[in-house]
């Protein structure tokens, strides 16, 4: 310890920033020239970023050594992404930093049948400190003067990993038809949607007092695929829009969509699509007229080598429950199965179907036995990264 101290100051900060934060304060306790070393605000600084990737302190009213040791060694890590393990629908969290808070934002699909839309944002909890140092947990109701306590713990299971469990106070009546209005907004939305949302939101108007959440990895970038993968917004009927990550495996043969927030019939953590990435499909506009050309075609096809773009027709007699500007041409186009099930995931299998991608953000999925289409629009970056 003596020759340590003999070295020079900006040596032995030096080796400070390289010691792990949560071990620092131990060395602040050996003895006071080292402490006042460690208590630099550039070490700290340094701490913050590289553990929690915190960049900056505006709002907090504190020192980056105070913020780290009564807030980022205890929250830090619920940074990011989270999926919402709730009965057949799921649901995206982002836990982020904002100007003196942590926040944990609700992620929601645009309304039907806006696809390309954003994603929709609801607070459900802040973390912050008080005046006097103390963390402040609130819940965030869907008023912003509606704040009450709530609490955070965060948890290991041996099946699922870490849980991250949010306990709020139940919120004040809030009705049905209320809830159907925010989420639908116009009369014709309410016409089509009204079936499967009320069952929805009866749910979720029961239980969204209680949370549970595990972490979200987003895939990461892959060469040599038809499309990127990533977070989609899918259309789903009359259950509305959905959101679904799309990856590959590991030889690229084959590309499935599973779904992160889902329905009765197919719920969230279930994979809703299987393209057959090796069974590519080359048409022209002719043979798309109607299902039975387009299958007809389909089967014959001579698997040659997909060309950059080809024509896309949606079929006469395939349903797109109103899809606003569907594109004229693809960049390709596979074989592909998509799962169905009746009401409750009882009976699933999967279907005939073809795999579409459109351009770097879009792709879609001619049901052939449902008759009927779907479009898959990217969550963009800046959706889950503001």
């Amino acid at each position: 310890m003596t020759e340590l101290l003999l070295l020079p100051p900006e040596l032995l900060t030096r080796i400070l920033r390289n010691i792990p934060g949560k071990d620092l304060q131990n060395v602040c306790l050996s003895c006071k020239q080292l402490r006042d070393i460690a208590y630099d605000e550039s070490i700290w600084k340094r701490k913050c970023e590289e553990e929690y990737k915190f960049k900056s302190i505006n709002g907090w009213n504190v020192t980056y050594r105070e913020l780290y040791h009564k807030v980022l060694h205890l929250y830090g890590d619920l940074v990011g992404l989270w999926w919402r393990d709730f009965k057949y629908y799921g649901g995206l969290m982002q836990v982020k930093y904002d100007s003196g808070c942590i926040k944990g934002v609700e992620l929601l699909a645009p309304v039907s049948p806006h696809v390309e839309r954003p994603l929709r944002r609801k607070t459900i909890f802040t973390i912050s400190l008080t005046s006097s140092g103390k963390i402040k947990i609130i819940s965030v109701h869907s008023t912003p003067c509606e704040e009450s306590p709530c609490s955070i713990r965060v948890e290991e299971d041996k099946l699922k990993g870490r849980i991250l469990e949010y306990k709020g106070p139940k919120h004040k009546e809030e009705s049905l038809d209320q809830w159907m209005e925010e989420e639908l907004g116009s009369e014709e939305a309410m016409d089509i949607y009204r079936h499967c949302y009320k069952r929805r939101g009866k749910s979720y108007l029961s239980s969204k007092h209680h949370y549970r959440w595990t972490p979200l990895e987003v895939p990461a970038p892959r060469a040599n695929v038809p499309i990127q993968p990533g977070l989609f917004k899918g259309t789903y009927s009359a259950h509305g829009i959905e959101i679904l990550s799309l990856d590959y495996n590991t030889d690229k043969t084959e590309a499935t969509a599973t779904k992160i927030t889902g329905d009765p019939n197919i719920p969230a953590t279930k994979i809703s699509v299987k393209a057959d990435l090796t069974s590519t499909l080359v048409l022209t506009a002719s043979q798309q007229e109607t299902l039975p050309a387009l299958l007809e075609a389909s089967e014959s096809n001579d698997q040659q080598p997909p060309p950059d773009t080809q024509p896309f027709k949606l079929p006469m007699d395939c349903y797109d429950r109103d899809i606003q500007n569907i594109p004229k041409t693809c960049t390709f186009r596979c074989t592909a199965l998509g799962q169905i099930a009746a009401d409750r995931y009882v009976n699933p299998s999967f279907s005939k179907a073809q795999f579409v991608v459109f351009d770097e953000n879009t792709f879609g999925m001619i049901w052939l036995e449902l008759a009927s289409f779907s479009i898959y629009s990217r969550v963009k970056h800046e959706d889950i990264n503001d």
